[in-house]
């Protein structure tokens, strides 16, 4: 059967209820599940009870921070999912940085901003490939990346490092970089967060955001990496819940919710003929103003072709479905976005063969190819951004004591496990401390005497997570590192993540930049330091402050 004719039968066969399903795609965490359990039970009756279309893998979070997937888990338990559904499951994942952002062996990449920091558009390419072949070998057939914001604000508290950068040019070189790379290698890309989220200071997972700005200046800035990937062929847009007053009459009104950006500029202005996701609707711009119901049926209106994790999918199902009854919706409308989420779904074979081939994981998934290629990105991606010391590269010849300072503005019990180790194999006399803003607070560290170390490593860490709210340095954090360079010995200051916090530090004599916290980027960070790997790296956006 071809994939028209598959398509067809298909939507003539659902039953309006089926059809509704289809555009929902609810979240799991991959871990053994036993048949019997509550949480297994659960999954089963959203596929089989509310139809859904699809799932989004995810990690989750714990006390001691966040737990990714496995490999194995995810693929036997993505099986057994796809067994219970009538129509073959679209398996979704926020692979930003490769499937190893949610997937504990997988391959994990620097963020966006390191990767620009290469002047290498390329590697985007290669990333997007990497992501896809891994992805579609664990089960996943959609890639919600790459982020197409263009990150012009320091203060953005939830784009920052996961963009390419502040120019909008470059932003849409890798952005349509990274599309071709990852459809090459079979699995949907998907552009977000439509019309741009990089000039805003709010973090829509806690409330909603607003984009100060005109059509001259959205066409000049936020829009162009978008129609880079439009043009490029990009299967999917992801709108952000962020109002844009300027074109919307009702300035509260996010893009979600908005067929003045989503039918009138993007489908007809743009062109964009594939998938319309929204973004988590259980984010607080929409969770906190709408309920379930509402937020679906508006999005619906709007034009969204699939509703990504909505809190209730039953209330979800219900509300749409006495939408149609009622007129609000027609059944036209509803079958317009299943074709397109069928039709997907027939491009990628599912079709054909829905399930994971178990045995041929390990052949693909972390490949030490694609390690090879994750830290070659890495270290071209590290920036000096000053050495009036004239510290670096490091002389490991010496037999020398060392002090590593492992400041971090997040909860984690042991931040820069990677760099320390990498460290270790340069520096033998080497004494660590560590703070973060949970486990060991800076009020509880007490920095060795200068005497016992001839020099001084401050590591800063700074991730960009959602609901934090903030990508600033905590002013106890800053107070102590300011302490250590207030020290007579040379420090030299490496800034992992948030590059805009260099402007905290105009004292630091020696500073390096990579802007990202993965540990291909702290291994990197500690080969540019030793000299084993050459500093070629510039950062794609200025830090104020920073000559």
């Amino acid at each position: 059967m071809s994939e028209s004719e598959w398509v067809q039968k298909t939507l003539r066969s659902l039953s309006l209820r089926e059809k509704i399903g289809q555009m929902m795609v609810v979240p799991y965490f991959a871990s053994y599940l036993s048949a019997s359990s509550e949480d297994y039970q659960q999954l089963v009756n959203q596929v089989r009870t509310w139809h859904v279309g699809g799932l989004l893998i995810d990690a989750r979070r714990t006390p001691l921070g966040r737990e990714r997937s496995r490999v194995y888990a995810m693929a036997r338990l993505t099986n057994r999912l796809q067994a219970q559904a009538r129509v073959p499951l679209l398996v979704a994942a926020d692979f930003e940085r490769g499937a190893g952002t949610t997937i504990e062996e997988a391959t994990e990449f620097p963020d966006n901003m390191a990767v620009a920091a290469t002047g290498k558009p390329e590697y985007a390419y290669l990333i997007g490939r990497v992501t896809a072949l891994e992805a579609r070998a664990l089960g996943v057939h959609w890639v919600l990346a790459p982020v197409a914001d263009v990150n012009s604000n320091p203060e953005n508290p939830i784009i920052n490092i996961r963009s390419y950068g502040e120019d909008p040019h470059r932003v849409a070189n890798y952005v349509a970089a990274f599309v071709r790379g990852c459809q090459e290698g079979g699995a949907l890309a998907t552009a977000k967060h439509f019309p741009g989220h990089g000039d805003t200071e709010v973090d829509t997972h806690l409330a909603l955001a607003t984009l100060e700005a005109d059509r001259q200046r959205l066409d000049a800035v936020e829009l162009v990496p978008f129609r880079a990937a439009i043009a490029t062929g990009v299967k999917a847009v992801m709108p952000g819940h962020i109002a844009v007053p300027t074109l919307e009459p009702n300035g509260q009104v996010p893009a979600t919710f908005s067929p003045v950006l989503l039918t009138d500029m993007l489908r007809g202005e743009l062109g964009f003929r594939g998938l319309i996701v929204s973004d988590g609707l259980t984010m607080n711009a929409i969770a906190d103003n709408f309920t379930p119901g509402e937020a679906a049926v508006r999005a619906v209106e709007a034009g969204i072709d699939i509703l990504l994790v909505p809190a209730d999918p039953e209330a979800v199902l219900n509300a749409v479905e006495q939408a149609v009854e009622a007129g609000t919706l027609t059944e036209a409308r509803i079958d317009e976005s299943v074709r397109r989420i069928l039709e997907a779904k027939a491009s990628l074979g599912l079709h054909q063969n829905r399930y994971v081939d178990l045995d041929k994981i390990e052949e693909i998934v972390g490949r030490t190819m694609h390690a090879r290629i994750a830290q070659q990105i890495a270290d071209e991606g590290v920036t000096l951004l000053r050495d009036e010391a004239k510290l670096l590269p490091l002389d490991a010849a010496k037999t020398q004591r060392a002090f590593l300072l492992v400041v971090s503005g997040d909860p984690d019990p042991y931040p820069g496990a990677a760099l320390e180790e990498e460290l270790r194999q340069w520096v033998h006399n080497l004494t660590v401390l560590r703070t973060d803003t949970r486990f060991l607070p800076p009020a509880k560290v007490l920095l060795p005497q200068p005497e016992s170390y001839d020099w001084a490593l401050a590591a800063l860490f700074v991730r960009v997570v959602d609901r934090k709210g903030t990508v600033a340095l905590p002013a106890e954090h800053v107070a102590l590192v300011n302490q250590l360079l207030d020290t007579s010995k040379p420090v030299v200051m490496v800034m992992m993540g948030n590059p805009y916090l260099a402007a905290r530090f105009p004292r630091t004599k020696t500073l390096l930049v990579i802007p990202s916290t993965t540990p291909v980027a702290q291994r990197a960070a500690v080969g540019a330091l030793m000299g084993e790997v050459a500093i070629v790296g510039e950062l794609p956006v200025a830090v104020p402050g920073i000559d």
